[in-house]
């Protein structure tokens, strides 16, 4: 590592990469530590716009084992989203995007003009942003290459609760500017773990869930190239379609009492597009970390009473239309 305009830039490579790492101990490795670290010391210098206080948090009751969080501050506090109306809405430089952050809010290069930057609204600890080649103010369009740098820092970790997400432009970002969501989640979730079904050659079927989507496990592929490139042809096929989605990127095991996280899994959903301001809006707004199943809610009355029943309704009602309208299609595509 060395210092660039006070800016650490962090230097990997292959041999970085942890492809099985244990739950039962936390020996962090420089990706974690740096991470922490200099997300701590931002936070120290005041550059989110709250510190973060989750009030409460709960597992709800049922088979899909949900995880509700109140966190209040978020709502209240945060950026007001860009109002984003088409999957094809251009990058704006007079509207707020990631050329405009301070030198606090940035954490750490990781190469190829790529860094890491605080999340100025946390949702978890060490919430960031990785953004790939932020000086070519691309939109919030997922490049194959940022997909890949994305899965590279999820291996540099040695934890299994860093996850990563992606939320395509209709589909809850909130900013018309090229990133990534890195944060850690220290929760056994069911979709590390839950059965998945054949589809196409390296692409699974989620459904015994009530979002459906497409599921691709590292462990199907011999390097992260192919992982990366299978996946990319299934999110680039909904960006040439114009249709919303989210992105979800988690270790993975077996089954839910094992120790080791062996794998990675990319889950994709295509979706209803979600428009601010649009009417009957769901008492949380549905983007990638609650269809993995990690829900933030900012009312404590709506905490109280959600249940498991009402979060199903959610995710089925904006995801089951899409994902039959697409499912032949995009298997058509990728059997090409």
């Amino acid at each position: 590592m060395f210092s660039n305009k006070q800016i650490t830039t962090f230097v990997y490579d292959a041999r970085d990469f942890n492809f099985v790492v244990n739950s039962r101990e936390e020996n962090e490795s420089s990706f974690d530590i740096i991470l922490r670290r200099t997300w701590k010391q931002a936070e120290e210098v005041k550059a989110f716009r709250y510190i973060l206080n989750i009030r409460d948090s709960k597992i709800l009751k049922g088979k899909y084992r949900f995880l509700v969080q109140l966190n209040p501050d978020r709502t209240q506090c945060r950026r007001a989203p860009e109002l984003i109306t088409s999957m094809s809405q251009p990058f704006s430089s007079v509207r707020f995007n990631f050329t405009k952050l301070t030198q606090q809010e940035i954490l750490f290069d990781v190469g190829n003009g790529d860094t890491v930057a605080i999340n100025a609204s946390p949702l978890e600890q060490n919430h960031c942003l990785l953004l790939t080649e932020r000086s070519k103010c691309l939109p919030q369009v997922m490049t194959e290459y940022s997909l890949c740098k994305v899965i590279e820092l999820c291996l540099l970790s040695n934890s299994w609760s860093l996850r990563a997400s992606f939320n395509s432009l209709c589909a809850n970002a909130s900013v018309n500017h090229l990133h990534w969501h890195l944060y850690y989640l220290k929760y056994e979730m069911l979709l590390e773990y839950i059965d998945i079904c054949g589809y196409t050659s390296g692409v699974h079927l989620l459904v015994d869930y009530p979002a459906k989507g497409f599921c691709l496990k590292l462990s199907d592929f011999k390097d992260i190239k192919d992982f990366v490139a299978r996946a990319f042809l299934v999110v680039n096929h909904l960006q040439l379609r114009q249709m919303a989605h989210n992105v979800f990127v988690t270790r993975a095991k077996s089954k839910s009492n094992d120790e080791l996280y062996n794998d990675v899994r990319i889950y994709i959903w295509v979706r209803k597009p979600l428009i601010i301001g649009m009417k009957n809006m769901p008492t949380f707004l549905p983007a990638s970390c609650e269809f993995f199943g990690h829900l933030t809610v900012k009312d404590e009355n709506i905490y109280n009473n959600l249940t498991e029943d009402d979060v199903v309704n959610v995710l089925y009602d904006i995801t089951e239309e899409c994902f039959v309208s697409i499912k032949d299609e995009l298997r058509n595509v990728l059997e090409k």
